[in-house]
């Protein structure tokens, strides 16, 4: 047992990198930026990243992070491996903004940027207040130079994602171009439509929500596999007991869930009394 998370339903009531990819989805001039692949990555999908707790003397003690999630850019021409299909026009420069952030009040989201690619950042550039409503900052994605000609490519490895408390949170972002190359001198693509991300920190359950049969019980499953692939996928197990303390009987409820870094929704049924609800993690 790793860890145990309590929650009363009577109470108020996420190995390798994750590249998500930007670019459009018409070739139509000052067509809006997309999320490529968020059938993959989305959180509407039910994708969650998985933070682990930094290790003590590190750079990440006492934050919950990751390096999995690396925001990217199709590129345009051969020098940057392209042209890709859905590469966004020349001249546009990417940036990913973060506009809200729902999970544990008062906690923090942070932002770590690398100095050189593909080596894991252990400066925090920027960290934002938990919730936040109306975010304005940004992760630039596009590497070059801004020119009428410059390729929106990027793929930069190194970042850190953080945050200061374990819990579930739905962050949304937008793709933006950041160029002033367009008509007029704006951008050259639209924003995107807001898309949201969701990231797991420590073993926690996301939500209990109460059905007339009982609760939902909702819970991040992240796979926990090394980058090495060896090693099976952690077993979730949802248990119940009507109470707390040295006489608690607690028993399994639902179905062992499969760490697949999704999010899982274990329906229960519920008596009259109080029920008290733990996860377990082997």
């Amino acid at each position: 047992m790793l860890a145990l998370l309590l929650a009363s339903v009577t109470a108020p009531a996420l190995q390798a990198h994750d590249h998500l990819e930007a670019g459009v989805l018409s070739p139509t001039p000052g067509a809006p930026l997309a999320f490529l692949n968020a059938a993959d990555y989305g959180g509407e999908y039910g994708f969650a990243f998985n933070l682990e707790a930094g290790d003590p003397g590190s750079p990440y003690e006492g934050y919950f992070h990751m390096n999995d999630l690396v925001f990217a850019a199709q590129p345009a021409t051969p020098d940057y491996g392209g042209p890709e299909p859905g590469a966004a026009g020349l001249g546009t420069q990417v940036a990913a903004q973060l506009l809200r952030v729902q999970g544990p009040a008062g906690a923090h989201l942070g932002f770590w940027e690398t100095v050189q690619d593909d080596v894991d950042s252990t400066n925090l550039t920027w960290m934002v207040p938990i919730p936040l409503t109306s975010g304005t900052n940004l992760i630039q994605v596009t590497q070059s130079p801004s020119s009428p000609t410059s390729d929106p490519y990027g793929h930069l490895h190194g970042r850190i994602y953080s945050v200061d408390q374990p819990g579930f949170y739905v962050t949304t972002w937008r793709f933006v171009d950041l160029s002033t190359n367009g008509p007029g001198g704006g951008p050259v693509q639209a924003p995107s439509a807001p898309f949201d991300l969701y990231f797991q920190a420590d073993l926690t359950i996301a939500r209990i929500q109460k059905t007339p049969a009982g609760a939902d019980i909702v819970f991040a499953a992240p796979s926990n596999i090394p980058d090495s692939g060896i090693g099976p996928a952690t077993n979730y197990t949802l248990e119940a007991s009507p109470l707390l303390g040295t006489t608690a009987q607690w028993s399994a409820v639902g179905q062992v869930v499969v760490g697949d870094d999704h999010v899982h929704t274990n329906s229960v049924t519920l008596g009259t009394t109080g029920t008290y609800f733990r996860l377990r993690a082997d």
